[in-house]
């Protein structure tokens, strides 16, 4: 069932993170070098979108069992040619989130992932660091956007789109994984060892 929320436990959900930084207590955290990894990114600008005849939009929390028919409801929506509307990796608490962005991307690149944290206290329990290889271009977007969502797309798969709270100059980022997602972005990862 579908609830209305404010936008900030959104944005408290999942986050861009400067590498090395973590949602809760760093102490909890263990981590584990990733080596030979390589994913497309691409970040988007969010945009907002709401249906409020059909109940539909983006400041709305859905569970996973609210796909299908949040997706029928889509059908009947007219929208911009230049707008996806699509669905962020699910929390291990059954959440997730709708979100509209540019077609256009601000930011296409490949990236060496460089690390993977588990951190229990934070969102999808494991955190999954790397850095873009044009530094300035992503301290311009982030500087660019402050305030504002950005969708974060790794091969293909949106992940998440959290808001940019300050200019990240150093080109780290990070994403949320749940644990059924990550063999898929990172095979060879022992979970159990980061436990």
């Amino acid at each position: 069932m579908q609830r209305k929320i404010s936008l900030s436990p959104l944005l408290v959900s999942v986050a861009i993170l400067v590498a090395g930084a973590a949602c809760g207590n760093a102490g909890a955290t263990k981590s584990e070098t990733v080596d030979g990894v390589e994913w497309n990114i691409t970040v988007n600008k969010v945009v907002e979108f709401n249906d409020t005849a059909v109940g539909v939009g983006t400041d709305y929390s859905y569970t996973v069992a609210d796909t299908a028919r949040v997706n029928a409801l889509l059908k009947d929506v007219p929208h911009c040619g230049n707008v996806t509307i699509g669905w962020t990796v699910p929390g291990p608490e059954g959440s997730i989130w709708l979100v509209a962005y540019d077609n256009e991307p601000l930011l296409s690149e490949k990236v060496k992932v460089t690390k993977v944290s588990y951190i229990p206290s934070c969102y999808g329990g494991f955190q999954v660091a790397f850095r873009f290889p044009d530094a300035e271009k992503w301290a311009a977007i982030t500087a660019g956007n402050i305030g504002q969502r950005l969708a974060v797309i790794v091969n293909g798969q949106l992940m998440s789109a959290p808001q940019v709270n300050t200019e990240i100059t150093s080109g780290h980022c990070s994403v949320s994984l749940p644990e059924d997602a990550i063999h898929k972005f990172l095979p060879g990862i022992d979970i159990e060892k980061l436990r």
